[in-house]
């Protein structure tokens, strides 16, 4: 907090009517007299610095009105002595999404070389908004926000002295590493050709997706090595298009260079697959597309405000002639070390290196469940993501980091928020449970107790808000009313859109709290605070309730809803052994109806309760256990991943989608180190 002892919260003069998807530039002359410095700066929402017009660093990690992270930067590499031209490019979302939710918009900074102060933010620095970013509004997706469309050929924003924000100064180191950004990578281009619009007043996403696409061999549309092209008035085209091949999932910021003879238009669609032999840049309210207007001659554009997750890359280029130098990706990635491939079988290596690239795809300045639609932070998928993470990394820092955060969403009515730093209008109560085990599960594996201690308040209440639940049933209901969402698992009967009449009960749910509890005792034993006792008693009351209730016995196992007439989902057998619902003289019926294939079974991101259930069992159920990996995962593997899916349909999955990378689907590489598997 002593570097900005001097620095104000500043903003943008006379900015009118709502502070939605617009960029500020900020700009002020840094004299650097022995040409060494850092920069501490935070801004919400993001940020990208320029030292003397050279591109330096960007992205904010994304916090609270109450929790502003500043990162440091080191500016050695960019400083001439004497002045230099210091530029900062503002983002504001302004609106709420999965990633970040709404604050005052700000950008706060300052420079020291060493004790000395060379620079703090004030009304003194020169501001303006950069009307170049003008994208109406269009949603990239609601978990992410909006897209963006740029016009090279407009002119710089107006500058004039700013204003103080009004934000409070609540100012904390980043928690974790910066991410690494990565020389650019531009990948090959795999198809081209030219394309005529069919409606060029429909959103951009629809325009990529729609337009008429002929293709040509590249030496008949390229005069050379370069890909330049030149065509004729009997083409009949609107311009050409080339797909670019990243050659494997990958994130990082889009860079783009293109010599045009004039003013053009670039439509630049981005995905994980081409099964519509094109991107698949529109899926329902999603438009994954962007817009870059080149101005006549040479044109060098990045995008520093969005990390972007994709495989391919596709551009309609509006122009008759023209050279594209590139297309690509500067990579970004959280920097990790990779423990040694521990599996003999060349199959469990080939997992074991699929799901380390998934996982470390699905890290950035907090966990993501996938790169390309959502970049959001769950604690379900979480969970997953920090433990297969101990043994992939020997990564501490970054879940202390991400259970803390999600720690500071805690609502009024004790639940977690789904996304945390963000804020949606829906909410999963199970998700909430599963981060009492996660926090448990950290002490456990770093034996670091200061997390506990400081989340134990969230811990409390998030418990005493269950307890208050339990009914004279002895079961706790599902959460009605508008904004909960009782999901456990994208399958048919558990993903939360089905509709029951009355009220019923849902063993999942009692499950998930009743293990929620007894991590909680565990903490406080831990701890040596509090009254553990009476939690793991509330825990043991609420098994043998949902015993009582769901149990079948005419299979052996449980009902998810009172209603069922027979048991019907994998995973509430494996829930019921988990969290020790089901009884000793009774569990071994129950596993063995969870290996008899009778049941829907358990989806990729849900695998990791059923098999561990059965792991903790014995040796028994091992080779059941290896068999359904190379299943499952062989099975993707088969089908062209380089990284893990959400679901085995994959892409085609959630109406044409699905995620193609996802850190959910990580599970064997916690499941074999855990249990010594093979």
């Amino acid at each position: 907090m002593e570097h900005f002892c001097n620095a104000q919260w500043i903003f943008c003069d006379a900015v009118s009517g709502p502070v939605v998807d617009r960029y500020f530039a900020y700009e002020c002359c840094l004299n650097a007299p022995s040409g060494k410095a850092a920069l501490y700066i935070s801004a919400h929402s993001q940020y990208a610095v320029f030292l003397n017009g050279a591109f330096v660093n960007c992205g904010q990690y994304d916090d609270y009105e109450d929790y502003q992270v500043y990162d440091t930067l080191e500016l050695d590499e960019y400083l001439q002595p004497g002045e230099n031209e210091l530029k900062i490019i503002q983002y504001v979302c302004g609106i709420n999404t999965s990633t970040r939710s709404i604050q005052v918009p700000g950008v706060i900074f300052a420079a020291w070389d060493g004790d000395d102060q060379l620079l703090a933010s004030g009304p003194f620095v020169l501001s303006g908004e950069d009307r170049r970013y003008h994208n109406g509004g269009e949603l990239f997706t609601g978990q992410l926000g909006c897209n963006f469309s740029y016009d090279a050929t407009l002119p710089d924003p107006v500058f004039a002295p700013s204003v103080p924000a009004g934000k409070e100064k609540h100012l904390f180191p980043r928690p974790i590493e910066k991410l690494k950004i990565l020389p650019l990578e531009t990948g090959k281009i795999v198809a081209q050709g030219i394309f005529l619009e069919s409606d060029p007043t429909a959103p951009k996403s629809h325009r990529l997706q729609n337009a008429f696409l002929s293709s040509k061999r590249r030496q008949d549309l390229c005069g050379g090595d370069d890909f330049s092209w030149n065509l004729s008035a009997s083409d009949r085209a609107d311009g050409i298009y080339a797909v670019i091949d990243m050659g494997g999932e990958a994130t990082g910021l889009l860079s783009v260079c293109v010599d045009v003879p004039q003013d053009t238009e670039i439509l630049i669609g981005i995905g994980e697959h081409l099964d519509d032999l094109r991107v698949r840049s529109s899926i329902g309210g999603r438009n994954l597309a962007c817009q870059y207007v080149a101005k006549a001659g040479h044109n060098e554009f990045l995008h520093p405000f969005q990390r972007f997750g994709l495989r391919y890359i596709q551009l309609h280029i509006g122009s008759s002639a023209g050279t594209l130098h590139w297309a690509g990706l500067r990579p970004t990635l959280y920097p990790l070390d990779f423990r040694p491939n521990p599996m003999k079988d060349r199959l469990h290596r080939r997992i074991w290196e699929v799901g380390c690239k998934t996982l470390q795809l699905c890290m950035h300045e907090h966990y993501e469940d996938c790169p390309w639609r959502e970049q959001a932070l769950y604690a379900m998928d979480s969970r997953v993501q920090i433990l297969c993470g101990y043994y992939a990394f020997g990564e501490h820092q970054f879940p202390r980091a991400a259970l803390s955060l999600m720690a500071k969403s805690l609502r009024e009515d004790r639940l977690l928020e789904l996304c945390a730093p963000g804020k949606v209008p829906v909410d999963i109560p199970a998700f909430t449970a599963v981060y009492l085990r996660e926090v448990w599960e950290y002490t456990c594996f770093t034996g670091d107790q200061t997390l506990a201690e400081e989340v134990l308040p969230v811990l409390l209440k998030i418990c005493n808000g269950f307890v208050e639940r339990i009914d004279k049933t002895g079961l706790i209901p599902p959460y009605r009313g508008s904004g909960m969402w009782n999901f456990y698992e994208w399958q048919p009967g558990l993903s939360g859109y089905e509709a029951y009449s009355g009220k019923t009960y849902e063993s999942p749910l009692c499950a998930f709290v009743a293990d929620a509890l007894r991590c909680l005792a565990q903490i406080l034993r831990t701890l040596k605070t509090g009254d553990a006792a009476r939690y793991e008693q509330i825990a043991d009351d609420l098994c043998t309730a949902t015993h009582r209730n769901f149990f079948h016995p005419e299979t052996g196992g449980y009902l998810t809803r009172l209603d069922d007439e027979k048991p019907l989902h994998g995973l509430t057998q494996a829930l019921m052994l988990f969290a020790g619902v089901a009884p000793k003289e009774t569990e071994d019926r129950t596993a063995q109806l969870l290996v008899s294939n009778t049941l829907i079974p358990c989806s990729v991101s849900m695998t990791i309760y059923a098999y561990e259930a059965l792991l903790q069992r014995g040796e028994r159920y091992r080779d059941y256990v290896l068999s359904e990996i190379d299943r499952v995962w062989g099975r993707m593997l088969f089908r062209g991943a380089d990284t893990f899916w959400e679901t085995e349909i994959g892409a085609d999955d959630f109406d044409y989608a699905g995620s193609l990378c996802h850190g959910w689907s990580a599970v064997p590489i916690y499941i074999f180190s855990h249990y010594h598997l093979p």
